[in-house]
């Protein structure tokens, strides 16, 4: 079978043996130097897709409970290894939750490292600072496509400021205006203050409570 997948890798004889136009191949043959096994079919290797579903099998069994991957292997990766292996091991749901998160793309281009744009996590702290690259992935949500560019990365250290230079500022009023080491102490909330508190707890649980629940799975 020739190497790639789709009508783009066939000429059109090669396409009418197909039984259905989405059919995608299990076996290819092998380029020169590329490690091969003996098949009915000539020397050749597994498949991308088929691999993946071997793996999983070797290492979780016949079925999975999740499965986690990029969003861009939703489809064919994916379609591809539930219909091979609800097909081999004769069940309608070989995996039961699937998680696919944001892509990290380099200066709007997809991070790779046949485009010689890969860069570590070390790499990037040569130039930012932990803190300033957690504000980036932070500022989108794990599903969304995370961009690393000069200027994601300007607005990730402008919120680091803004947030810094808030916490100093509340520093600095409460010492001016309250004497914690004073026999009073800190004065007792109000009912405005306690008000407030309130609210704070309320929605810092709202929030914690919207981040656990932000996967799309069945109730």
């Amino acid at each position: 079978m020739k190497e790639s997948e789709g009508e783009l890798s066939m000429n059109d004889a090669q396409q009418q043996q197909k039984k259905s136009a989405s059919d995608f191949a299990l076996w290819k043959s092998s380029k020169p130097g590329e490690p091969f096994w003996a098949s009915p079919w000539g020397k050749g290797r597994p498949g991308w897709h088929i691999e993946c579903s071997a793996m999983c099998t070797k290492v979780c069994g016949e079925t999975l409970d999740i499965h986690g991957g990029g969003s861009d292997l939703k489809f064919p990766h994916h379609d591809n290894e539930i219909a091979q292996c609800e097909a081999y091991f004769d069940c309608k749901r070989w995996v039961n939750y699937f998680l696919h998160c944001g892509t990290l793309r380099i200066a709007g281009s997809k991070m790779s490292k046949s485009l010689k744009n890969f860069i570590s996590i070390n790499q990037a702290l040569e130039t930012y600072t932990a803190r300033q690259l957690r504000i980036l992935f932070l500022m989108s949500n794990w599903t969304d496509i995370l961009d690393y560019s000069p200027s994601t990365m300007e607005r990730a250290t402008q919120f680091e400021k803004l947030a810094r230079d808030f916490f100093l500022l509340v520093k600095d009023l409460v010492h001016k205006h309250f004497k914690p080491d004073s026999p009073e102490g800190f004065p007792k909330f109000e009912n405005e203050e306690l008000e407030l508190n309130n609210k704070f707890e309320e929605k810092k649980g709202e929030i914690r409570e919207a981040l656990c629940d932000s996967i799309d799975t069945e109730l």
